[in-house]
């Protein structure tokens, strides 16, 4: 059996270039999921919200699987809870940045589905109480696994029975908005309606495994930056690693809007934050220090109250539902970027 590479031993520059190569890789097959993803939508007619939970959601969280259980594994809880807490508010970051390059309106005015609204809530409850855990020090143990990592494994379960179609009873919204037409130009053509179902789900599961791998290689490179650069694993977790593992989302949330599939691309970066969350499990079950949100730094639970902020303003973007821009982005993307900047400042003074 080949022995792993040692990537401590390597040079900064050389893991760099590693986790820049693996950060390719990711971008080319998030964005190929997302066409997979939306073909096999309109093959199966599930909502395009459910599936951008479960199959994009849950694709696009590998790197963050794979970091998470690698930087557990290695006791470094600082770069676990960095990643992990700093990837949700990049990744609502991402949403504002798709708003930016792919839209010429508002986002969140073009996705009024209310299953994104109960997602979002969710989100910011599962974050609520692993913060809460992080600050009483998650005393109860059960078999060495801290107790409210369970009760974040149990909320994203219950998240993901109750976004199915036909799962809760809902409003439905009215005033719906018509087609976005710049987003209609933008679309391309499918170019996998030829492929057989049996072609195309093993398509998705090979830019998955591709996906899977890029994120090892990429929680490996974060983990030996953060020692050779003497910046602090919680803020490479969150600036560099979490950047990294988020590609995947940047790619197909940019894929899925240029589709004109919102509802997906928003779901997809929601459902994803609600996994991340919830992956203090896996990470709990790994680590071997104690309950791993007793052992979080102040800057990782400064992170984690970031991403309950730029989530607020988000949600408030889809109950608003107006379409007003400025720099061709939504009032609600502008006031996320500018909280994300000022939250990796505050970081960074904290590490």
């Amino acid at each position: 059996m080949m022995p792993l590479p040692d990537f401590h031993g390597l040079s900064v520059w050389t893991n760099v270039a590693i986790l820049a190569g693996a950060a390719v890789l990711v971008w080319l097959a998030g964005t190929q999921l997302a066409y997979y993803a939306d073909a096999i939508s309109e093959r199966t007619k599930l909502s395009k919200a459910f599936l951008g939970l479960i199959l994009l959601g849950v694709a696009t969280s590998l790197p963050e699987i794979v970091t998470t259980i690698t930087g557990a594994m290695l006791d470094n809880a600082a770069l676990v809870a960095g990643n992990l807490f700093g990837g949700v508010s990049l990744q609502i970051a991402v949403l504002a940045i798709v708003d930016m390059v792919a839209m010429r309106r508002a986002l969140t005015f073009f996705a009024p589905e209310p299953v994104l609204l109960f997602q979002g809530v969710m989100l910011l409850m599962l974050l609520a109480i692993a913060l809460a855990g992080a600050a009483a020090g998650d005393p109860i143990e059960i078999l060495g696994v801290g107790l409210t990592p369970v009760l974040l494994g149990a909320g994203y379960v219950a998240t993901v029975r109750w976004s199915r179609p036909g799962g809760l009873p809902r409003w439905r919204p009215t005033n719906l908005p018509e087609k976005n037409a710049a987003a209609e130009q933008r679309k391309q053509p499918s170019t996998h309606g030829d492929l057989s179902n049996l072609r195309l789900f093993a398509c998705s599961a090979l830019s998955a495994l591709v996906i899977l791998g890029a994120g090892w290689a990429l929680a490996q490179t974060g983990d030996a930056l953060a020692a050779q650069t003497n910046l602090g694993s919680s803020f490479v977790g969150v600036a560099l690693v979490a950047g990294s593992t988020s590609l995947p989302e940047l790619s197909t949330a940019l894929a899925a809007v240029r589709q004109g599939n919102h509802q997906m691309a928003v779901s997809n970066i929601l459902g994803t934050n609600c996994l991340e969350v919830a992956l203090f499990l896996l990470a709990d079950v790994a680590y071997r220090g104690g309950p791993l949100l007793g052992q979080l730094e102040d800057s990782a639970v400064f992170a984690g109250a970031v991403g309950m902020i730029v989530t607020c303003l988000y949600l408030l973007g889809l109950l608003e539902r107006r379409d007003r821009t400025f720099l061709r982005m939504g009032y609600d993307s502008v006031a996320v970027l500018v909280t994300y900047g000022i939250g990796l400042v505050g970081l960074y003074f904290l590490r």
